[in-house]
C-alpha cells in the first residue's frame, strides 16, 4: 500500500502556483453561456466553503511536505482540515506537473491517523460497521438484507459476470439496483449477484482507515476472482476496484471492470444497441468524479507510466481521456427526443456533487453548500433535468433540492433559477425505462 513517505517525490514537484484551485486554470478566456460561468473559476468544494489556504489541494501539498519534515505534528486539528476534501479530483486535473494530488491527501489522512490520531467521528462508525461481520456496510444495515432488493438467482458461479452493487444502491438507492439488474436482462447478460459482498472499502479508504480498507479489498477480490468480468452502477465502488485496487494491492485485477454506462456505450457504439423510444426532456449531465475525472486522469497516467517518449504520447493519453470523458455523453445523444444542454464545468472541470471523500457524512453543511452551487449551475443552462449515473451524486443532489424547496417555502421566494424545480435522473434507470 502506498505510504505518504512513497509520495514524497511526486509531492515534491508541487511548486504552489494554485492552479489547482480552479477549474479551467489554463484557460483564463474561455467563454461561457453566461457572465458568471466564464474563465477561469474556482473549482475546490473545501476551497470555496472554507475559505483558508489549508483547505485548497495547494495548502494540502504544503501541510503534507512539513508532515514529511516532521515540522508539523500529527493531530486531530489537523485531520480535520484534510478529511474537509471530497477527493473529487478537480486539482488534480488542473495539475501540469502530473502531481497525484488526491493520493497524497488520502495518504496525508492514513498517515495521521496511524501516528495514533483516532478518526474523525463520523469516519470511524464507517470503519467500525464495515469491519462488523454482521453488517458489512457503512450504513448499520443487516449483512442478509443486502440481496433483498433482486429477484434473480445470487451466488450463481456457472456464470462469468457479476452486478456489483455496492452498498449506497443495495440499501439507500435499491431502485437503481433494480434498474440496473433489469437492464442487464434485457440486453442479454447472463450475470448474477453475490449475497457476501462486502463493502468496496471507499469510504474506508478516503478517510484513511487503511487496514480496513485491505481487509475488504482482500475479501472482495477473492470473493469475484473467478469472474471474467464485473460490471457497476455505482461511480465510487468502480473507481475504488479499477483505480485502488491494483495501486493498493500491488498487483493486477483478476476480473476485468466496466461500468453499466460503458457496457452500454460498447453496444450502442458497436451498433448492436438502438433506443427507439423517445425522451422529449432538456438534460444536463454531471460528470461524477470517481467514475469520469478519476478514471480518464487514471487512463492518461497508465499511458504516461508506459511512455518513453512524453512529448508524443501526452498528446495520445490526452486524447485517451477525452475519449473517455465522452462516453456518457454518446449515450445521451442516442436518445430520440433528449435535448442536451451542457453545464460550464464539465468533463475533467466538472465540479463536485459535495458528497464524496467522507464529507457528506462529517462535513454537511458543506455537502449540501456544495450540492447547491452545482444545482444553480446546472439550472443556468434552461434544462429540466439534471441527469448523472452515480447513487451518492443522486442522493446529494436530491438533498440540495429539498434545501432549496425547504427555503422556498420560508421565505416565498422563487428559486427556480438556482435548482428548486430541477429533477434527479440517475441515467441507468432512464435507459432501463427507454430500451
Amino acid at each position: 500500500m502506498t505510504s505518504l513517505e512513497e509520495l514524497r517525490k511526486i509531492n515534491a514537484r508541487c511548486i504552489h502556483c494554485r492552479a489547482c484551485q480552479y477549474a479551467y486554470s489554463g484557460e483564463p478566456d474561455r467563454e461561457g453561456e453566461t457572465e458568471e460561468y466564464t474563465g477561469m473559476l474556482q473549482g475546490c468544494p473545501a476551497g470555496l466553503y472554507f475559505g483558508w489556504e489549508g483547505y485548497y489541494n495547494s495548502g494540502k501539498q504544503w501541510m503534507a511536505r512539513a508532515f514529511l519534515e516532521g515540522d508539523l505534528e500529527p493531530s486531530k486539528e489537523l485531520l480535520e482540515v484534510v478529511e474537509a476534501c471530497t477527493t473529487c479530483g478537480m486539482c488534480e486535473s488542473q495539475c501540469e506537473n502530473y502531481i497525484d494530488t488526491v493520493a497524497v491527501t488520502e495518504a496525508l489522512r492514513a498517515a495521521i491517523i496511524e501516528a495514533g490520531v483516532e478518526p474523525l467521528d463520523k469516519h470511524k462508525i464507517f470503519g467500525v460497521r464495515v469491519h462488523d461481520e454482521s453488517l458489512r456496510n457503512p450504513y448499520n444495515e443487516p449483512r442478509e438484507e443486502r440481496t433483498k432488493w433482486f429477484s434473480g438467482e445470487t451466488d450463481n458461479q456457472e456464470v462469468k459476470v457479476a452486478y456489483f452493487v455496492g452498498c449506497t444502491a443495495a440499501y439507500r438507492q435499491q431502485q437503481i439496483a433494480e434498474h440496473t439488474a433489469s437492464i442487464l436482462k434485457k440486453i442479454g447478460v447472463d450475470f448474477t449477484v453475490l449475497s457476501d459482498e462486502v463493502c468496496c472499502g471507499s469510504p474506508i479508504l478516503r478517510t484513511g482507515q487503511r487496514e480496513i480498507f485491505k481487509e475488504v479489498m482482500n475479501e472482495n477480490l477473492e470473493m469475484f476472482k473467478e469472474f471474467d468480468l464485473l460490471l457497476f452502477s455505482c461511480a465510487g465502488c468502480y473507481k475504488t476496484f479499477r483505480n485502488d485496487y491494483p495501486a493498493m494491492s500491488g498487483g493486477p485485477l483478476p476480473f476485468k471492470v466496466r461500468h453499466v454506462v460503458e457496457f452500454v456505450y460498447d453496444l450502442i457504439n458497436e451498433g448492436k444497441l438502438k433506443i427507439d423510444t423517445e425522451y422529449a426532456k432538456k438534460v444536463t449531465w454531471h460528470d461524477p468524479c470517481h467514475s469520469i475525472r478519476h478514471v480518464g486522469l487514471a487512463i492518461e497516467k497508465e499511458i504516461l507510466n508506459n511512455s518513453d517518449n512524453w512529448l508524443i504520447d501526452s498528446r495520445k493519453a490526452e486524447k485517451a481521456k477525452e475519449a473517455h470523458f465522452e462516453i456518457p455523453r454518446v449515450v445521451l445523444k442516442a436518445i430520440p427526443g433528449l435535448k442536451f444542454h451542457e453545464m460550464y464545468r464539465i468533463k475533467g472541470d466538472s465540479f463536485c456533487c459535495g458528497a464524496g471523500g467522507g464529507v457528506k457524512a462529517q462535513f454537511s453543511d458543506m455537502a449540501l453548500s456544495t450540492s447547491k452551487e452545482r444545482l444553480k449551475e446546472a439550472a443556468s443552462t434552461g434544462a429540466e433535468v439534471l441527469m448523472t449515473s452515480c447513487p451518492f451524486c443522486v442522493t446529494n443532489f436530491n438533498d440540495g433540492i429539498k434545501a432549496l424547496k425547504k427555503e422556498e417555502e420560508a421565505t416565498g421566494k422563487d428559486l427556480s433559477a438556482v435548482g428548486s424545480k430541477l429533477k434527479v435522473v440517475e441515467l441507468i434507470e432512464l435507459l432501463d425505462q427507454l430500451i
